[in-house]
């Protein structure tokens, strides 16, 4: 190893240095800036590579710096670097949230039922899937008996009366689509690959699953066990990090984020789309973005991811992507995250706090009317709008052909307590009149309740037309500034930055297309990020 130019002591010390804010310091209560010295560049590369690297620079990177300078190629040679993508993802999961991990049963639950689980007896290797527990072996955690399978003439596993009232059968050995060349033990009733049920529903709908007398398909492709699920979690939140990289990266317009109709998928996600989706216990990706027909040719063992088309065309960017809408479930989380993160406005209670819900105008149901309620929901409710035509508690695009504005079936249901609404009705469509003022809304999708006509005419172009709103009139371009001035200064900046330099900066980002890379340029070549407090 070479000799350093510097004294060893000198090279411990540089990379000592503790991690302390660049920023000029903000005004005390005088209106006077505290001292402020600039940094030198040991220092200012050391500040550099923390944030957007986010790793200490090397003795090899320090050690250019005794005969130059942390100069204009050096910046634009760490944001051209992969290692820029970790500043990116930063800055975004800060923004976006994206824990879909966080979520922990509930996505499983939701998304992949029938999710085929292990059984707890024996030695719990057995796959099974739960409704056909229910329905043929009469317990739902029921799996078949540690042996294998006997079956009858015609093919069909024969199954045993237990002495605990379940009816059970044995197991057979399956090479799951998850694991190819491999074998797994699976209960013979999910093993089964026919086409339809008793009653002719497919088997790959789920009617026919849900019924109990289908099976999990060639390869149990209509099943998951725990790790599928544990695989599909990550790309999900991956999937909307490749959203948000791409135009970065690609030095495309930073607005791609949030408009794009496309989506990136591998074998993971084309395979849930494709053959699990279908099958979810709510309709909540029962028709996914991407139309299956396109994926075929995506095993599930294909990590490579490709580009596709997302439809309807009012698909925005990561605002209706899966990871976000599962992690923002209302449409009200949904604006109330996006106005938070992207327009720098959130949504706060006056401070005089709240009337009593004695008051007579606190049982109003129109949020937006509703004392108190109405100082946030009257700019709430108008954003929420554009996500109407996604399910809440999904990502189920409701389309008006199969879901239109006014449904006559769950109106007579809902002026009929006793009648039996149905799944669709009571899910989708006002039919608990729970207040006077709804009973207009009986069979009225819920998405359309209290909504004004300027509302509803928003609520059919999508979020898209909420961001371009703040495209034109300046907002997204100067949050997006403030976001990263807070990341890199590592404060809140001063009304002085917010209405000079900032504003300057945003009307150029905004002037030049939207270039991210070149926006966080601009901010850590800005005098401010060179000063350190004494």
């Amino acid at each position: 190893m070479s000799r350093p130019l510097l004294p060893a002591c000198l090279w411990a010390l540089i990379l000592a240095l503790p991690a302390v804010s660049s920023a000029q310091a903000p005004p005390d209560a005088t209106g006077a800036c505290n001292d402020t010295v600039e940094v030198d560049r040991f220092r200012l590369l050391r500040q550099l590579t923390l944030d957007l690297w986010g790793r200490a620079p090397s003795e090899d990177e320090l050690r250019t710096l005794v005969s130059g300078e942390v100069d204009e190629a050096r910046v634009d040679t760490m944001l051209a670097s992969n290692e820029f993508d970790r500043f990116v993802e930063r800055h975004h999961a800060d923004l976006l949230w994206p824990s879909v991990n966080g979520l922990d049963f509930v996505p499983i639950a939701g998304l992949l039922l029938p999710t085929a689980q292990y059984g707890d007896g024996g030695d719990g290797n057995r796959l099974f899937n739960i409704f056909i527990a229910l329905y043929q072996r009469r317990e739902l955690y029921a799996a078949c008996k540690d042996e294998p399978a006997v079956f009858d003439e015609d093919g069909e596993p024969v199954f045993e009366d237990m002495v605990d009232g379940t009816r059970r059968e044995g197991y057979v050995f399956v090479e799951p689509y998850w694991a190819p060349g491999t074998q797994i033990k699976v209960c013979a009733a999910e093993a089964s690959v026919r086409p339809t049920n008793e009653h002719g529903d497919g088997c790959a709908s789920f009617q026919g699953m849900y019924s109990g007398q289908c099976g999990c398909g060639p390869n149990l492709e209509h099943c998951a066990d725990l790790s599928v699920a544990q695989t599909l979690l990550p790309m999900l939140r991956e999937q909307l990090m490749r959203m948000v990289r791409g135009p970065i990266d690609g030095n495309r317009p930073y607005t791609e984020v949030l408009t794009t109709v496309e989506e990136e998928l591998n074998g993971p996600l084309a395979h849930y789309y494709r053959h699990l989706a279908p099958l979810a216990i709510d309709p909540i990706v029962l028709v996914p973005p991407v139309a299956p027909a396109e994926l075929a040719d995506l095993p599930y063992t294909d990590f490579a991811w490709r580009t596709f088309r997302r439809t309807p065309e009012l698909h925005s960017g990561v605002l209706t992507s899966l990871a976000y809408m599962l992690r923002f479930q209302t449409a009200r989380a949904r604006a109330n995250r996006y106005s938070n993160a992207f327009l720098c406005e959130p949504f706060q209670a006056p401070v005089e706090g709240l009337p009593s819900p004695n008051d007579e105008c606190s049982q109003e149901p129109n949020l937006s009317e509703r004392c108190g309620c109405n100082y946030c929901h009257s700019k709430l409710e108008p954003a929420a709008a554009h996500w109407g035509r996604f399910a809440e508690a999904g990502t189920l695009y409701l389309d008006p052909q199969v879901y239109p504005v006014f449904d006559s079936r769950c109106a007579a249901c809902a002026e009929n307590p006793q009648r039996e609404c149905g799944f669709i009705c009571d899910r989708f469509y006002v039919t608990d009149i729970g207040h006077p003022k709804e009973a207009q809304y009986a069979g009225v999708l819920k998405a359309y309740e209290w909504r004004t006509r300027e509302q509803i005419a928003r609520m059919e172009l999508g979020p898209k037309a909420l961001v371009e709103d703040a495209i034109t009139d300046g907002r997204l371009a100067s949050c997006s500034t403030v976001q990263l001035f807070r990341r890199l200064y590592k404060r809140e900046p001063t009304e002085a930055e917010v209405n000079g330099e900032l504003l300057e900066l945003s009307r150029a980002f905004q002037a030049g297309g939207f270039n991210f890379k070149s926006l966080v340029k601009s901010l850590v070549q800005s005098p401010g990020y060179r000063r350190l407090v004494r």
